[in-house]
């Protein structure tokens, strides 16, 4: 009889983020290649009103009112802005049609916490991640930290990250208790790994994020329904954040080139400037149509972690920009950081001045670049197989 495993994915109605919806997909796909059966655990929340302002509260305390005003404003734009709503609106269609096919046929919805707890003890184990499951403005909801899961039931975390290089001090004695609770933890940066064994008596192995578990060819397979039939030379850009330094680069490497850019505008917010930036901007756009660009393209520029993951499965000429100032303690680079280190990408694929066409044509290794990701892609493989070995 085949075990089933219980998943928690960073997966959210309504949010298009790309790079969510495949690593969550590509979690699936291998713990059901390893033989188990899969089904993502899906949390429908009952929360009092004081629990919302407990949350907000948090979230605030956390650093996340930048991220909560980024929210508040996008709608806001969304609002008032008839046009942008309805391109919002194809993108979200797309997106929620892949995941219709690649996802929700998995879910089992539970409704509320009691019935979320009791739900647990359905499976032999239960798998959180990967993606920034671990943020601290998730902490005070249970659901990424399982501590939902019964007690019997085994919990493991498949390269899960915090998101953040550091840890809020209220948040510390709290983050060591969750993570004491795992019986294997696999994070996806070296960072993580400190923190982890920083703030818990557990040991952290750093392990792919799942979307590097599947090789070449095996992406380009998964994409061959894309509708993405794209000719001709192109820049793909990929911006999440709103750095003008990102979009002056990518217009200097499109007036050396002389090769047109297409990009995919107001991923996490609206960007005001983005109207004028870019040839093409494609809306209906679905995960594997956003792959399929990457892998056509003769450049990219990102700021996005997947963006560069796919340029380098791909092996793409790709330039990533930081989103974050460096040291911003609730910055997200540390994610970029590590893949470049472990994978051995110079660190001059990360833009900080000076002539970005001469910059993003630099040679690359990608023997020894591909090298190290089989040795990484083993290596976490045989540690997804030993944590379910229970």
């Amino acid at each position: 009889m085949q075990k089933r495993i219980g998943c928690v994915i960073a997966y959210t109605s309504g949010h298009n983020n790309y790079g969510t919806s495949l690593q969550g997909y590509a979690m699936l796909r291998k713990i059901q290649q390893l033989g188990f059966l899969c089904e993502v655990i899906q949390y429908k929340k009952e929360l009092t009103l004081y629990q919302k302002f407990r949350f907000v509260i948090n979230a605030i305390r956390a650093g996340g009112s930048r991220e909560l005003y980024g929210r508040f404003i996008t709608k806001k734009n969304i609002n008032k802005n008839s046009h942008y709503a309805h391109c919002i609106q194809l993108r979200t269609e797309a997106v929620d049609k892949y995941k219709k096919k690649k996802l929700i046929p998995l879910f089992q919805e539970y409704v509320g916490f009691k019935e979320l707890c009791e739900g647990s003890k359905r499976y032999s184990a239960v798998v959180v991640g990967s993606d920034q499951v671990w943020t601290p403005m998730s902490l005070p909801n249970k659901f990424f930290n399982l501590l939902f899961v019964d007690d019997a039931v085994p919990r493991i975390a498949y390269a899960s990250s915090f998101g953040v290089s550091e840890i809020p001090r209220f948040q510390k004695k709290a983050t060591g208790e969750f993570l004491d609770r795992f019986a294997t933890i696999g994070v996806r940066e070296q960072r993580g790994k400190e923190i982890v064994e920083t703030l818990s008596h557990q040991k952290a192995t750093v392990v792919a994020d799942p979307t590097l578990l599947f090789d070449e060819q095996e992406w380009k397979e998964e994409i061959k329904d894309s509708h993405i039939c794209e000719t001709g030379p192109y820049i793909f850009c990929y911006f999440l954040g709103s750095d003008l330094m990102a979009r002056k680069a990518a217009n200097e490497l499109r007036t050396q080139t002389g090769y047109k850019i297409i990009t995919i505008r107001h991923m996490d917010e609206y960007v005001e400037t983005d109207e004028a930036f870019g040839d093409e901007a494609p809306y209906e756009v679905d995960p594997n149509d956003f792959v399929k660009y990457i892998s056509n393209a003769a450049y990219v520029c990102t700021d996005s972690f997947h963006c560069s993951v796919f340029s380098i499965i791909f092996h793409r000429q790709f330039m990533t920009f930081y989103r974050f100032a460096a040291d911003n303690k609730n910055g997200r680079n540390s994610r970029i950081d590590s893949l470049f280190d472990v994978l051995g990408i110079s660190r001059n694929r990360i833009y900080a001045g000076g002539d970005v066409a001469t910059l993003i044509d630099s040679p690359v290794n990608w023997e020894q670049v591909d090298e190290n990701l089989q040795q990484l892609r083993t290596k976490s493989v045989e540690f997804l197989k030993a944590a379910l070995s229970f």
